[in-house]
């Protein structure tokens, strides 16, 4: 069973152009769009800088793919900003992030689950879709470049 992108992503919960300057502020932002009557803001900022504490998720040419898992999620969700200015994520190549994709999977998570991520992963790999993404003015436009862009798990 593949997972479809629209039930990962809803435009509801992207946001372009976000102010954030620092990591914090962009993980406060995540949160809030995952955020739920079960999944509190607050937690799952906690969750997920705890997870950047033990490694940074950037990977290079200004993406990062924040990820945690959690208890009580009966599917995995997702989240996508834009910053207007990069934002200092450790990254290993150093850029500044602009590019942020978060994803909530559940405690028991499955290969389906790394599987998402990894297709994500590559699909950001490419430098014409994060130049659409970068350019895009509106939450459904996102969605549009990332589902023509995913090709497996997620599309």
């Amino acid at each position: 069973q593949t997972m479809r992108l629209s039930h990962l992503l809803t435009f509801d919960r992207i946001v372009l152009a976000h102010a954030a300057s620092d990591r914090d502020a962009v993980l406060q932002q995540l949160a809030a769009l995952l955020s739920s009557r079960d999944h509190p803001q607050d937690a799952l900022y906690a969750a997920l800088r705890r997870r950047e504490l033990g490694s940074s998720t950037a990977l290079g040419d200004g993406v990062a793919i924040p990820h945690t898992r959690v208890e009580q999620l009966d599917k995995p969700l997702a989240a996508f900003v834009t910053t207007r200015s990069g934002v200092d994520f450790q990254a290993p190549d150093d850029v500044p992030v602009d590019l942020f994709f978060a994803l909530l999977v559940p405690a028991h998570a499955t290969s389906e689950h790394l599987a998402i991520l990894a297709e994500f992963a590559e699909c950001f790999s490419d430098a014409a879709v994060r130049e659409l993404l970068r350019n895009a003015r509106e939450p459904q436009r996102i969605i549009d470049i990332l589902s023509d862009s995913l090709t497996g798990a997620a599309a």
